[in-house]
């Protein structure tokens, strides 16, 4: 019997501390994508659910850039994860000769929810989202900006304008490497308007270097004080999601345990208490039912491109 005990313990130890994962961001340091991976590996570290796992990041066109790289050298890779969200949709659809697509991976979870914000400089004369909708009617060469054309802060910003009478088809997009470049951009002067994830943007917001106008949240967020877009009349959402891929042609085996290791984590107080710390909200969804919603939401994202005039 103690023999027994001790090999069921042994057995527990192994599954419960499986190997590391080597987790690619497709953006810059500092960005959504970055920061997702980031918090993934550290609770697995917390968790022992797969200590010692890292992250590299491969920048590049909305997410597109690492997304082809990891379809050409990680297929059937059990040991390999990527992250991808809106952004990545929008930034295919752009990108109209690509091979590849989210389709060429293994969805395993949806993770997060994240909301865009509209920055403008603490010593700008737009103190409100009134003041912006009225700038932007008025001053033609009114520079907007945040990470890549057909972002997340695009399709935000874009729904913003349209809703407050605005022709969206004259908005000027200047696109950074990632939201933090963009924000830095701002505060240099390169652009007027910045439309960031609220994770990014918070420690210039509280550090009053910038003014934030509204937020893309469809109702007011427990610890973030800005206003939601539609709290101030102006009718206009955005959810920015984000999820967690492995590569195709996984063994069953490797599936298995990978949307295993997901869950747990996933709802593990680690993970809970790393989002509250990100402002980021948990949305948990696994794969299958993940799966269903990236093929309604390629539709949908199509359609916020066609408003704006990206596609025809």
């Amino acid at each position: 019997m103690k023999t027994i005990l001790t090999l069921t313990m042994l057995s527990l130890s192994a599954t419960a501390a499986a190997a590391p994962f080597k987790i690619l961001a497709p953006s810059t340091a500092g960005g959504g994508y970055d920061t997702l991976a980031r918090n993934l590996a550290k609770a697995f570290d917390q968790t022992r659910l797969a200590p010692g796992s890292t992250v590299y990041n491969i920048p590049g066109d909305g997410g597109v850039v690492g997304l082809r790289q990891f379809t050409a050298s990680q297929r059937g890779q059990g040991d390999q994860l990527v992250v991808f969200g809106l952004t990545t949709i929008a930034s295919l659809q752009l990108t109209k000769d690509s091979p590849v697509s989210l389709k060429d991976l293994t969805p395993l979870a949806r993770l997060t929810n994240d909301y865009e914000v509209l920055l403008v400089p603490a010593t700008s004369s737009i103190r409100s989202l009134g003041d912006l909708i009225g700038a932007y009617k008025t001053t033609p060469g009114l520079r907007f900006g945040g990470a890549s054309v057909g972002s997340a802060g695009h399709l935000f910003t874009g729904n913003v304008l349209q809703a407050g009478g605005g022709n969206i088809r004259t908005l000027k997009w200047i696109p950074s490497s990632g939201n933090l470049q963009a924000i830095k951009a701002m505060l240099g002067g390169e652009l007027d308007v910045v439309s960031s994830s609220y994770g990014v943007a918070e420690p210039e917001i509280q550090a009053g270097r910038v003014r934030a106008l509204a937020l893309s949240a469809p109702e007011p967020v427990a610890g973030i004080n800005v206003p939601t877009a539609r709290s101030l009349g102006i009718d206009a959402e955005l959810v920015n999601w984000r999820g967690v891929f492995a590569p195709s042609n996984l063994s069953s085996e490797d599936k298995a345990r990978l949307t295993s290791t997901i869950g747990r984590l996933a709802r593990s107080k680690e993970w809970r208490t790393l989002l509250t710390a990100e402002k980021q909200n948990s949305f948990f969804q696994p794969g299958i039912s993940f799966s269903y919603f990236l093929d309604r939401e390629a539709p949908r994202i199509q359609t916020l491109l066609k408003d704006l005039g990206l596609l025809n």
